[in-house]
């Protein structure tokens, strides 16, 4: 019965998942606003751009870092599966 109900809601998860891929804009191109930084006299431009990798993980490599962020949860799942002591 407990396996059953596991099945059910895999399926029900990835029924989930495919229906916001299936609606999801994939192709279409929204305009990002381009925010440029301009010190005050007698600052100085701030040179570690991380403002830069932010907008293009969240942007250009969106994909991937999702894909990631699924491989590091499916591996703390696993670690905490294998850490846990059996009931015996």
């Amino acid at each position: 019965m407990v396996r059953f109900r596991n099945i059910i809601l895999a399926l029900a998860f990835l029924a989930v998942v495919f229906s916001s891929l299936s609606v999801a804009p994939w192709g279409q191109v929204v305009e990002m606003p381009q925010y440029i930084f301009e010190p005050r006299e007698g600052l100085r431009v701030p040179e570690s751009g991380i403002g830069d990798v932010g907008t293009e993980i969240f942007t250009e490599y969106v994909f991937p870092f999702e894909v990631l962020a699924l491989v590091l949860t499916a591996a703390l799942v696993g670690a905490i599966y294998i850490a846990r002591k059996d009931a015996a």
